[in-house]
């Protein structure tokens, strides 16, 4: 039996609890304790690798994030560069409606203000904007065109597209894009019918198909104003609806030339004999109308001389017939309501038609 005095299995603890009185525990151990300085654990070499390699990773990563950073600012600089520069005298500034990535040329870039004549006839609600003076017996359309574009103007700044179907006016649209080109005006025939799909329409002479400012060229009326057969004519149409929005809707900007400033603006004249009640709808169920018409003129075909028009197919499978003028007005007024109730819809309206001049008496312009 060991002694429990053996001074080799006692270790002596001293602990100053205060600097005048030490004193000592005695700690049996069994056996013998030897104090030797403690071999370099295996686990805090590796934990020090390991913190040194994470240092390394945080390092490199703070690298590569700021890289990353500096290009994308770099990057977002130089597009900003690049959409600032005028191409052409055409400021590269693109409504906000429309992606510049893989982007088209549209027929509108350029064009400040655009006028759509859909339904242009002879062509001379062009002549009402670009020459109002000449006309002071317009009825109501150099006056709305004062109205919303205001003075003063400079024709540079409009584009005109002008729809027309019917045949015997081609001529007459092309003189006058040849005439206001030299102008310095834009005027651009579109000799096509607006409809809510593209391919091909008959269309009827109701009237005198000899007179050379023949009125009433239809789209529905299949007899004349007096009973008889009308005269067919097989013409192209597009889908108005989806041609705005390809053609007109992110246009490129200029520079405005005249003094008047004044926000863009794209107004339209409406009058295709009939095919209104197919047009209207695709307009406003694409947002084709909303999103781009500041100002809407033009005719519903139901007044009392538009008897000729009814019944009328409003949908290609024949479901949905206008019997007569009375349901033609109820279908019109209903549209038209939708514009009004609608916040986010720009569009204004106003159903004068002006009939003034389609006979026109003056001259095409040439440069002086």
């Amino acid at each position: 039996m060991r002694k429990e005095s053996d001074q080799s299995n006692l270790i002596l603890a001293r602990y100053h609890c205060s600097p005048s009185k030490p004193y000592y525990y005695q700690y049996k151990m069994d056996p013998p304790m030897q104090l030797q300085r403690p071999a370099r654990s295996a686990t805090v070499t590796h934990t020090n690798v390991s913190r040194r390699d994470q240092t390394s990773n945080d390092k490199m990563f703070r690298f590569f994030f700021l890289l990353l950073v500096s290009f994308a600012i770099l990057s977002f600089i130089l597009q900003r560069s690049i959409l600032s520069k005028v191409t052409n005298g055409v400021e590269t500034n693109v409504l906000p409606t429309q992606s510049t990535k893989q982007r088209q040329p549209k027929l509108a870039d350029g064009c400040y203000h655009v006028f759509l004549d859909v339904g242009a006839n002879i062509g001379i609600h062009a002549r009402f904007l670009f020459e109002p003076d000449l006309y002071p017996d317009s009825t109501t359309s150099v006056a709305a065109f004062a109205r919303e574009f205001g003075y003063p103007r400079d024709n540079r700044d409009y584009c005109v597209f002008a729809f027309e179907p019917n045949p015997k006016f081609k001529q007459r649209h092309l003189d006058k894009e040849k005439a206001f080109q030299a102008m310095g005006w834009r005027y651009t025939p579109i000799l096509a019918g607006a409809s809510n799909a593209d391919g091909n329409f008959t269309f009827f002479h109701t009237h005198n198909v000899k007179d050379p400012w023949e009125v009433g060229f239809s789209a529905t009326a299949s007899k004349t104003l007096y009973g008889h057969d009308a005269i067919q004519e097989n013409v192209p149409i597009i889908r108005l609806a989806s041609w705005i929005q390809k053609e007109v809707e992110g246009r490129r900007l200029p520079k405005q030339h005249s003094n008047n400033v004044s926000e863009p603006k794209v107004i339209m004249k409406l009058d295709v004999e009939g095919l209104e009640f197919k047009v209207f709808p695709d307009l406003l169920t694409t947002g084709a109308l909303c999103n781009n018409i500041y100002f809407l003129m033009g005719e519903f075909h139901y007044a009392a001389g538009n008897h000729n028009h009814y019944p009328m197919n409003v949908t290609a499978d024949g479901k949905h017939v206008l019997k007569d003028r009375k349901e033609g007005r109820k279908m019109a007024r209903d549209m038209l309501h939708l514009i009004d109730v609608t916040d986010t819809c720009m569009t204004r309206y106003s159903l004068a038609d002006d009939e003034s001049y389609h006979k026109d008496p003056h001259d095409l312009p040439s440069p002086k």
